[in-house]
């Protein structure tokens, strides 16, 4: 049963999973052909529910030494999300898991923080999560096929259909991300939604491979990748909430300090309560806690919008959060953006084209690499250098930044651009020294 505090937006969620739901169990409703396509497992098994089972699938992985995972699960309704079936795939077999029915899946885990075998996700940050709260083991050898896709031409972010078809020349169903994935019994739309997940994700990660091995992009890809699975991108970041809350109110220290307090015993009391955070309490609850500092719990309670069992249950924590005096140390907020004049807007767009250019020409995604707006302010910080120099970025875009741009920042090449085959080319020319 839904909580009557329940946000509308987890009403419309629930609306929306009954209908998907019901169109799925909708018998008229028929899964189109499965392509015959090399490394493309065909058919649909039913999920498996006994343990028994699951040493045979584990075993099978291994010895590929690559697979396809992905999960399904419902997000809205509780702290951590609700996992409700894993699909996995090589490119001879296919499986559906009930975690409804499998309790212990920790050989699951295990797999794919194997650094041995390589796990292919596609936007998979949500599902490997599960790895490290239930193990403490960080993923290992995972390729993330949106990012991969972006490092071999395409854009970023890049859907699953949109890379399949490029990569296969696939189309895959409509989608049914909403729908009641923990009810049974699933029917033969899900399964077959849910499989082809990660159906084509060994093909095209193949095929992403080779192009990647082409434009000399593979290093950098994993370099990517391999920073989805540090242990402090499954943490909670109470610094990023503080950041997204304060937008662009200027705030002293004792008060983004107050702020993280709240954030945090939010956080904590959510999931005493196992629901998601902003379901429990609203920001825009937190952000008057943080202004109005009721001093009891009835002050608390007749605050407008305050769930009056949030103030009676967790009232004491969140007074403690608004007393206490510790000062947690915040990462800084996110800088005002300068305003631009029309000549510095000039200098930013044409740096900025020069590096999206030469990004696209390179095949490489511009998003993966930059966005403007810190660009624009690492321009207006440098503008009065002569040469401009480049951004000091880490790890693989600096090295790009470095060896497709260093020269021609220093005014040593020129650029020349050129529409070749479908896309753009870029040349450079070293220049005179007459």
């Amino acid at each position: 049963m839904e909580s009557k505090n329940q946000p509308a937006r987890g009403k419309s969620r629930r609306r929306l999973r009954d209908r998907q739901h019901q169109a799925s169990h909708d018998q008229a409703i028929e899964p189109g052909e499965i392509p015959d396509l090399p490394m493309l497992p065909q058919g649909t098994p039913d999920p498996i529910t006994d343990p028994d089972e699951l040493p045979d699938v584990i075993e099978h992985i291994r010895a590929s030494g690559l697979f396809a995972y992905d999960t399904e699960f419902i997000g809205e309704e509780t702290y951590f999300p609700h996992l409700c079936l894993i699909q996995l795939s090589t490119a001879e077999r296919l499986f559906l898991i009930d975690p409804l029915a499998i309790e212990n899946l920790d050989a699951l885990w295990e797999l794919i923080a194997d650094p041995d075998v390589q796990t292919l996700v596609h936007a998979g940050q949500q599902d490997l999560e599960p790895v490290y709260r239930q193990l403490g083991k960080q993923p290992r050898n995972i390729v993330d096929t949106q990012i991969a896709a972006g490092f071999a031409g395409l854009p970023y972010p890049c859907s699953l259909n949109r890379l399949i078809l490029a990569k296969c020349g696939a189309t895959l169903g409509k989608g049914m991300t909403f729908t009641h994935w923990d009810r049974r019994p699933l029917s033969a739309m899900q399964r077959r939604y849910a499989a082809d997940d990660v159906r084509y994700l060994p093909l095209a990660w193949s095929r992403i491979k080779e192009e990647l091995d082409s434009l000399g992009h593979l290093e950098w890809m994993h370099e990517e990748c391999d920073r989805l699975c540090e242990p402090e991108a499954f943490k909670t970041d109470y610094s990023a909430q503080v950041n997204r809350l304060q937008r662009n109110r200027a705030m002293k220290p004792a008060q983004r300090a107050m702020l993280h307090r709240l954030v945090k015993a939010r956080d904590e009391a959510a999931r005493q309560a196992d629901v998601p955070p902003r379901s429990l309490i609203a920001d825009e609850i937190i952000m008057t806690l943080m202004k109005k500092k009721p001093g009891t719990l009835d002050a608390m309670a007749d605050l407008p919008g305050m769930p009056k069992h949030v103030a009676r249950h967790h009232g004491e924590h969140l007074l403690e959060a608004i007393e206490s005096d510790f000062m947690p140390e915040l990462a800084p907020p996110k800088p005002r953006l300068s305003d631009e004049t029309v000549q510095q807007r000039v200098m930013i767009d044409s740096l900025w084209s020069i590096v999206s250019s030469t990004a696209l020409a390179s095949g490489l995604a511009p998003p993966l690499l930059a966005s403007r707006a810190p660009f624009a302010q690492w321009c207006l910080d440098h503008e009065h250098e002569s040469p401009l120099p480049l951004p000091e970025l880490p790890g693989w875009r600096g090295d790009f930044l470095r060896e497709r741009l260093g020269e021609f920042m220093a005014g040593e090449r020129t650029l020349q651009i050129s529409w070749q085959s479908g896309r753009l080319a870029l040349t450079g020319h070293a220049r005179s020294q007459d």
